[in-house]
């Protein structure tokens, strides 16, 4: 935020013995709010939301900039794989500010504005997958991946039974 106020062609000011910020004081009330702890932001396609990245940006507040991306235009979709300070999750969902999303049969919410990068079914990792003799989701590891096929050892199983690498979920 100070490197803003230096840097724009309308740095803040020092006014009496505060610093005088000449920006649109209707959009400053979304970043206080935030700042403050408020999840609630503008609509999704009113000018107000536009105006509100402006002030962000010019704020230099980067987990609201991250927020606003992810209302206007999310990263990942449904069944998108991605990780999460070091741990794999698989999407459920897309909600406004967030991901629902699932690791070994629970949901989570991930906010948007968390680090979060997209990654891939491996060889070891714990997965989820629909075991065709029991007509359900169970607990497996991926021995093998081949032709968008997952080989899984299902938990307590001996045999390992092949399914298709789209329905396999963390």
């Amino acid at each position: 935020m100070l490197s803003a106020m230096i840097q724009h062609a309308n740095p803040a000011r020092m006014v009496g013995d505060a610093y005088f910020i000449d920006r649109d004081p209707n959009a400053f009330r979304w970043i206080l709010n935030y700042l403050r702890g408020s999840c609630v932001l503008p609509p999704k396609a009113s000018a107000e939301m536009n105006l509100l990245r402006e002030e962000a940006q010019y704020y230099a507040i980067d987990n609201l900039l991250l927020r606003i991306q992810h209302m206007l235009c999310p990263s990942f979709g449904k069944s998108d794989h991605i990780l999460v300070r070091g741990s794999k999750f698989t999407i459920v969902e897309v909600e406004e500010a967030s991901y629902l999303v699932t690791r070994t049969g629970k949901k989570f919410r991930i906010d948007a504005s968390e680090n979060i990068e997209p990654t891939v079914v491996e060889v070891g990792d714990v997965v989820m997958a629909w075991h065709k003799p029991s007509h359900k989701r169970l607990h497996g590891i991926c021995m093998a991946l081949r032709n968008k096929k997952c080989t899984i050892q299902f938990n307590g199983q001996t045999v390992q039974e092949e399914c298709p690498l789209s329905g396999v979920r963390f």
